[in-house]
């Protein structure tokens, strides 16, 4: 049985919002609204909001760079129940979801490594960012849109993510592409863009990177050079991946965290089968070097 075999009711979800906590949350906040023109709202639980046109993220007190949940949006009480239902008849154990920007009755669940992937619609009571015509960072596209993890237990995560919820397979990375046992990264979508969430094989749990989609190569530049303005400097790219065949750059932001501006991510067909790729650096950069999880 392969992971269409589920018809998981979470199909269609995208990534609404996730939390990023820091020791120093002020420093990360005005970071974070700098490079992506955000907006900044305190919030009652002493977190803060930042949000601008498609974009959104909660910032709170913590250990620097833990991100404590991912928070999918989905379309309707009806499939947010479909949701609940589904989990539970996979007996999985459902647990108290955040209660920041989503309305009453998110749905909650955590994955073999302990991310906490929460699915809920967005809370009608909480501000959403005012209208205006600026130029900077604020007026250029940028959706949120995937997020990233790496593991050391790759085949829990790969058994959990498609076996369990249902994330559709796009794309494997393996070291031989027709031994499953030698994979190192999965992609996932739970709608039609290539990924929304993936999963890289690494020496420990950690965050990876997550990701904003623009709309062209054009707003690949002009944010290098609205970054550029800021002292913010490329990290890795620009580039193209193979798998998702996206534009791409990355920065990282005052934890080490990659965050990656993209372009042109693939779309697919729902029961498209998952291609599979030699790991010999083209998934993940046709131009150039790769980024090498340890």
């Amino acid at each position: 049985m392969d992971s269409s075999d589920l018809e998981s009711p979470i199909w269609p979800a995208q990534l609404d919002h996730l939390r990023l906590d820091s020791d120093r949350p002020e420093a990360l906040s005005r970071f974070y609204a700098d490079a992506l023109g955000l907006d900044v709202l305190p919030l009652d639980d002493g977190s803060r909001l930042l949000q601008g046109p498609g974009r959104r993220l909660v910032i709170g007190a913590g250990q620097a760079n833990a991100r404590p949940y991912h928070a999918w949006r989905v379309q309707s009480r009806e499939q947010l129940e479909a949701i609940r239902e589904f989990l539970s008849a996979r007996r999985l154990r459902l647990e108290t979801a955040p209660r920041t920007l989503f309305a009453d009755g998110a749905v909650a669940v955590r994955d073999p490594d302990g991310w906490l992937n929460v699915f809920g619609l967005p809370d009608a009571a909480v501000p959403t960012p005012v209208a205006r015509n600026a130029s900077g960072a604020r007026s250029l596209p940028a959706r949120l849109q995937h997020v990233v993890v790496a593991s050391d237990n790759l085949p829990e995560m790969v058994e959990f993510y498609e076996r369990r919820l249902g994330f559709v397979p796009s794309d494997y990375v393996s070291v031989n592409p027709d031994d499953p046992a030698t994979r190192k990264v999965a992609f996932y979508r739970t709608d039609p863009e290539h990924h929304s969430f993936a999963v890289f094989a690494a020496s420990s749990v950690r965050p990876d990177h997550h990701a904003y989609e623009t709309s062209c190569w054009n707003d690949i530049r002009d944010w290098a050079d609205h970054l550029a303005n800021l002292d913010i400097p490329i990290w890795w790219g620009p580039g193209r991946h193979g798998a998702g065949n996206n534009l791409f750059f990355m920065i990282k932001d005052p934890h080490g965290h990659p965050i990656e501006f993209s372009a042109e991510l693939e779309v697919l067909p729902r029961y498209l089968p998952p291609r599979r790729w030699a790991s010999d650096g083209r998934a993940v950069n046709l131009w150039g070097s790769a980024w090498d999880r340890d």
